[in-house]
């Protein structure tokens, strides 16, 4: 039977909704400059890939700042624990040696112990969920969490080997969610982002759309960029990279965001300027197709606006060039509208770029720290060798802040002839 809500009582659950997914209009982004993050979670959160893309997200938006990410993921772990130890060991050895000042908390797809029987599992996550808050906060006093949803178990992509299951994860969330309004703690959801992605796919290219979650559980890099996007959404990041407005003929700003425009001139229709940012778009393989199809089925594109504005031009397309580099040709209509820099390839897409080299880099020593230090026996020198990594490391996160610092760069929009 369907219900009628009044404006009113829609608009009550949409704020209800955003509160607890931790998206509510207007707040300031999460996490704050001196931050120390670590990203706590089972074999997903080990593949290193959304951690290392929201390292990438949140260095190349936010520069100035200076957060650390580390990874505490664990292949089967669950609430309680796992091969690795139990969830009271995996604290002290993985998440309070980083001294966090936040933690992620990701759990949930090896707690449901792969069956569609909800109940016969779902006391003993409940339950462990609760004690792992409650270690972490004695643990680590003053720390701020931030719990996700469970990702999903592919039904739509893939023909369900376990029918039923994605269901459990949902309802685990809803758990998630609800545990996170009790406790205060702001509930962001990897599950609907992810299962709408392939859903939408599907509609536009099947097979890409599978291999978003390839074994229906492990998602592949462009899934994990989905799950960055949510959790950057999450934190509140702020999608504008940077928005220049120039209104023609006069060759007037009427907007600079996030940037600083200098020496704009006009000259028998051709417009030159110089700009510097305050951050640098996001560093994505824009010649990937995987990378295409994100921008159709997720936030991505949504989340990394450099946006320019160009009013009442003339003539009806224009060449753009940046540091005397060609961009590309962009008609009148589309300039008037506003064009997003941060899909096309420019110098500041390559300057980005150096970011992800250096997330990359920390990612793969953070696997190569985990298996030193849970060596059973220890290995000879095992202290030496995982103080030998952190020095690196230290140097690795400086390395990728001197990358992160946007440059100026020259702006030339010329009338293109032939048009």
């Amino acid at each position: 039977m369907m219900r009628v809500y009044s404006s009113i009582l829609i608009g009550m659950l949409i704020a209800i909704t955003a509160s607890a997914f931790g998206q509510a209009v207007g707040e300031s982004f999460a996490l704050k400059d001196g931050d120390r993050v670590v990203f706590y979670g089972d074999s997903i959160t080990a593949q290193r890939l959304y951690t290392r893309l929201t390292e990438d997200i949140v260095v190349s938006r936010y520069p100035k700042m200076h957060i650390s990410f580390y990874n505490a993921g664990v292949s089967g772990d669950t609430v309680t624990g796992g091969h690795s130890g139990d969830m009271e060991t995996r604290v002290n050895r993985d998440v309070v040696p980083w001294h966090p000042t936040v933690v992620t908390i990701m759990l949930g797809m090896n707690d449901g112990r792969y069956t569609a029987d909800f109940e016969a599992d779902f006391k003993a996550y409940a339950d462990g969920y609760r004690k792992l808050i409650a270690t972490l906060r004695a643990s680590i006093p003053g720390v701020r969490l931030f719990l996700i949803c469970p990702s999903p178990y592919d039904e739509v992509g893939h023909p369900s080997l376990i029918p039923g299951y994605n269901t459990v994860m949902e309802r685990y969330g809803e758990f998630v969610a609800s545990l996170g309004k009790e406790e205060g703690i702001p509930v962001i959801d990897f599950n609907a982002p992810m299962t709408n992605a392939v859903s939408v796919g599907m509609t536009i290219d099947p097979r890409m759309a599978g291999s978003l979650l390839p074994d229906r559980i492990h998602p592949s890099p462009a899934g994990h960029w989905v799950m960055a996007t949510a959790l950057a959404k999450g934190l509140n990041l702020d999608p504008t990279v940077s928005s220049v407005t120039i209104r023609m003929p006069s060759g007037t700003l009427e907007n600079v965001t996030h940037t600083t425009v200098t020496q704009l001139k006009v000259e028998q229709g051709r417009i030159t300027w110089n700009q510097q940012d305050d951050a640098l778009p996001l560093p994505l393989e824009l010649n990937d197709p995987f990378v295409q199809f994100l921008f159709r089925v997720s936030d991505l594109e949504k989340i990394d606006r450099q946006m320019l504005h160009v009013i009442g031009l003339t003539a009806s397309h224009y060449l753009l060039f940046i540091d005397k580099e060609k961009v590309g040709s962009l008609s009148r209509d589309e300039l008037n509208a506003g064009v997003n820099l941060a899909v096309l390839q420019t110098p500041m897409e390559q300057e980005a770029k150096a970011i992800d080299w250096t997330a990359d880099d920390r990612a793969k020593l953070s696997g190569t720290r985990f298996d030193l230090s849970t060596e059973d026996p220890p290995v000879s020198s095992r202290q030496d060798g995982l103080t030998a990594l952190a020095a690196l490391d230290q140097r690795m996160i400086q390395h990728e802040y001197e990358n992160a610092q946007p440059k100026r760069h020259s702006f030339e929009l010329i009338p293109e002839k032939n048009q």
